[in-house]
């Protein structure tokens, strides 16, 4: 007689630790060192990096100056705050998930989106998840090291797991 019982129970473990993996996007500060401030070409940092479902915009800013709105792309263009989708702002160290493949657009109200505080990106479906994105708008996000970091925690659970089996 084999025990089936034993591989079912491992591969459960290592489907779960995967979920886990997916479920969990990186951490991205917003203009780098230099935060959501005036006078940052936003265009040229966002070019530089590639932005997945899942993935969480960290704004850091003076919250007393600016702010952080979802916009629609014509309100990007023209620098409208009149018709946001989001209001992201809450303290000045904000996050907003980013739950679905397609362009994003944010900007800062008061007369600061004409000083280059204005943000466009480009998100794509994630490699590592075929299954869509959850929801997750109120969910914190994964913040130490991102992907990798979900990846070695799945494999840690998942030994750890296999250990009390």
């Amino acid at each position: 007689m084999h025990d089936h019982g034993g591989r079912i129970r491992f591969f459960a473990v290592v489907a779960a630790g995967a979920m886990l993996a997916c479920a969990c996007g990186d951490l991205i500060k917003v203009g780098g060192k230099s935060g959501w401030k005036p006078n940052v070409n936003y265009t040229h940092w966002a070019a530089h990096r590639r932005f997945h479902v899942g993935d969480w915009l960290y704004f850091v800013f003076d919250k007393h100056y600016y702010s952080v709105l979802e916009v629609k792309e014509e309100n990007y263009e023209r620098c409208d705050d009149g018709e946001f989708v989001t209001n992201v702002t809450r303290g000045g160290r904000d996050v907003y998930n980013l739950t679905e493949a397609r362009s994003y657009y944010f900007i800062s109200s008061g007369g600061y989106c004409y000083h280059g505080m204005k943000l466009s990106v480009h998100v794509r479906r994630s490699l590592s998840s075929p299954l869509a994105a959850p929801d997750t708008k109120s969910a914190a996000p994964c913040v130490v090291g991102g992907r990798r970091a979900a990846v070695a925690a799945a494999a840690a659970l998942s030994i750890f797991m296999l250990r009390l089996l």
